[in-house]
């Protein structure tokens, strides 16, 4: 029963506060005028009925007693007029529900074949008896009471105003809510966020305010992380630089070559600590061409030109960050590189969905490492070399920066070799 109901109310918060104030309303005001028919306006109504009835009555017997003249002169007292009339120019019409009631009532009490004619103003009360139709016009106020319906009017009107009213409040409390979410969204996505002020009602602006000192701790994190790093990488450089000068001042250079090539592996470890700080910066979108791009990629180590073959469509153009979507192709090529002979790059493109393919035809990856790839400085021991270099923030930096675009990166084994595939799955925005 209550997944019934749930799929049948309302998802959002406005519809749903909308719902909890309007149906203890409705329900009332239903209640009210079944109440107030049932106790008031039905009685009001017989009793009105029954008073014409008697009058009817009355100026009937006048008018087989004493003749048209007299039944007019009483008629006339009463404030009605009395006539007789041929059926011919009778026309009946179909009445609602309440002025139905209104005749059977005088039907019952005066009996005969008795009908009523609505008009603006004036009720008609036919009646044949003697085989004739006398015709009684009586004001409409003698029968039917205007009071409740104006009460129905002042109702739904007050209860019209009064749900405008609480959507006007309702839409400023869920304002402040959906504010706070957008907030959240573009910080959690790097985004500079603009001001934002806490607003909406006592709990609202707590969330709020616990948000901006979440924000702060968490900037203050990434900020003493980004500078840590950056100094280490600094720091460790100028020692590395001082290095390399006093090799070189060595005689004996087949010495110094292991040192060296130690050396090469420690600048290219504090390059990767500089890129993996720096990685939260926002950039700037414009639409580039794939293929292009891939070889600018491919063209920057020899390696990869010789070990990389690429199918992509020349007339492929995609609005993403060029820089991002270069160091992400980069990292992910040279992983592939480091445990492949050979690299396969496919390129699809489907209404604003970009597909990039890697695939290499390394040893691949066990089934119980692959939710850690992505973990920074994490490494495979069993099924990869471990003597290639590495700092294992490779896969990581790529995977954060394909996030920064609104995207993803999906590991799949190949089906043709025994290596594995990475998909960079972007959405064109």
């Amino acid at each position: 029963m209550s997944n019934i109901l749930k799929k049948y109310l309302p998802k959002k918060i406005l519809p749903r506060l909308l719902l909890i104030f309007l149906l203890p309303l409705i329900f009332t005001q239903c209640l009210l005028v079944i109440f107030f028919y049932d106790r008031h306006w039905e009685k009001i109504i017989i009793r009105f009925s029954n008073i014409a009835s008697n009058q009817i009555n009355l100026i009937k017997n006048e008018y087989y007693k004493n003749g048209i003249d007299k039944a007019m002169e009483i008629a006339d007292k009463l404030n009605t007029e009395f006539s007789v009339v041929d059926k011919n120019d009778i026309k009946i019409e179909k009445n609602s529900f309440l002025k139905k009631k209104i005749e059977t009532n005088i039907r019952n009490r005066i009996g005969g074949e008795t009908f009523l004619i609505f008009e603006k103003n004036i009720i008609n009360i036919f009646n044949k008896s003697n085989g004739k139709f006398i015709l009684i016009k009586f004001p409409k106020k003698y029968l039917i009471s205007e009071t409740p319906i104006i009460l129905f009017l002042w109702i739904i009107s007050v209860s019209l105003l009064l749900s405008l009213i609480a959507f006007l409040f309702l839409r400023i409390q869920i304002r402040a809510i959906q504010r706070l979410a957008k907030s959240a969204e573009e910080f959690g996505e790097g985004k500079n966020l603009k001001k934002f002020k806490p607003e909406g009602a006592m709990e609202i602006r707590q969330a709020g305010a616990t948000f901006m000192k979440m924000r702060r701790r968490i900037n203050n994190y990434i900020s003493q992380r980004t500078n840590f790093l950056t100094g280490i990488s600094h720091d460790l450089g100028t020692i590395l630089t001082r290095i390399k000068l006093g090799l070189e001042l060595i005689s004996n250079q087949k010495e110094t070559i292991q040192i060296k090539n130690d050396i090469k592996t420690m600048e290219m470890f504090l390059k990767e600590y500089l890129d993996y700080s720096e990685k939260t910066k926002k950039k700037k979108f414009s639409k580039i061409n794939i293929l292009n791009l891939l070889y600018e990629v491919i063209n920057s180590s020899k390696l990869l030109k010789k070990k990389t073959n690429i199918v992509c469509n020349p007339k492929i153009y995609f609005n993403t960050n060029k820089n991002y979507l270069y160091r992400i192709i980069f990292n992910l090529l040279e992983n592939a590189s480091k445990y492949g002979k050979k690299i396969n790059i496919r390129v699809k493109k489907k209404l604003k969905s970009l597909s990039i393919d890697i695939e290499d035809d390394g040893p691949g990856i066990p089934n119980s490492e692959k939710s850690n790839i992505f973990k920074p400085f994490f490494k495979i021991d069993d099924s990869r070399n471990m003597n290639n270099e590495g700092s294992g923030l490779g896969l990581s930096i790529a995977n954060e920066l394909v996030k920064t675009l609104k995207g993803e990166i999906v590991l799949k084994d190949s089906k043709k070799t025994k290596g594995s595939i990475f998909s960079i799955i972007l959405i064109e925005t």
